[in-house]
């Protein structure tokens, strides 16, 4: 697995704003650090990013993300939002998503003070988080997990998904659905959370509209099978929908080592968030 590069965000000339409070529920505070170019001349597109960490591991949060990346994409425009959500053994599944929506609204509700563009705000997760961007991209929303943690009533929708090695069809984890960690995640065995799980899977939703979504995994990766990001696109382009999947070379689980590969991520999010 390669690690991702830190940044000296000062040193750079980039601003952070940390641990900003983007909402509240069962009175935890959910946590964003928001990283931009203070002296970008117009509003900024923004670009959540939703850590991984199979929704438990304590040692992945907000701070677990590419932050040379990020440093390139404010120098380019954008704000970066990197959020913290409950962790599943704090509140299973949906809470994540819940709280990620929940940061959509926010950032939303204050593009204005922020200098914020509401209208081009996308979503780049990894892992675990891959699933909720593609969760994320089903522009009518998903019943249950909306309106959760604060600003109900804001859309919640993005303009933009990029998933890497998301889980895009949890039922065919075959390991995980007989793991101790599966009940912490769904909050109850297979025979009791199937339709959670069904719904907690992006290929679920194929053939709605979904925003334009790019999905990225590597052929040597042991945890999550790249194929299942070539289905979900696959199906997905087979109803209408703006999906491409880019397939990394013998790299396993983790951020990915090859300035080609950001490279694309750069021009897919500037096609959908700033064209």
């Amino acid at each position: 697995m390669y690690r991702p590069e830190t940044a000296d965000f000062p040193m750079e000339g980039i601003s952070v704003i940390t641990g900003l409070e983007y909402g509240r529920t069962d009175n935890i505070p959910l946590l964003m650090d928001c990283i931009f170019d203070v002296n970008a001349k117009k509003p900024m597109p923004v670009i959540v990013w939703v850590h991984g960490g199979g929704f438990t591991e304590v040692e992945c949060t907000r701070l677990s993300r590419p932050e040379r990346r990020f440093v390139e994409l404010a120098k380019s425009g954008y704000l970066i939002a990197s959020i913290d959500y409950r962790l599943a053994q704090i509140k299973p599944f949906p809470a994540q998503i819940q709280d990620c929506k929940c940061a959509v609204r926010f950032l939303r509700s204050h593009a204005g003070e922020m200098r914020i563009d509401a209208d081009h705000i996308g979503v780049w997760g990894e892992s675990c988080g891959g699933q909720v961007a593609g969760l994320m991209a089903v522009e009518k929303g998903i019943e249950g997990f909306e309106d959760i943690g604060g600003w109900e009533g804001v859309s919640s929708k993005i303009q933009a998904a990029c998933a890497w090695y998301g889980g895009f069809n949890i039922l065919q984890f075959t390991n995980l659905l007989q793991d101790e960690r599966f009940i912490t995640i769904y909050g109850g065995t297979l025979e009791e959370k199937r339709d959670l799980v069904i719904k907690a899977s992006p290929i679920t939703y194929v053939s709605e509209n979904l925003c334009p979504i790019l999905a990225m995994c590597s052929d040597g990766d042991i945890r999550v099978p790249y194929s299942q990001s070539v289905e979900f696109c696959k199906a997905a382009r087979a109803h209408g929908n703006d999906a491409s999947e880019i397939t990394v070379p013998s790299q396993g689980h983790g951020y990915f080592e090859g300035e080609t590969y950001y490279q694309e991520i750069y021009k897919f999010f500037d096609k959908h968030l700033k064209e």
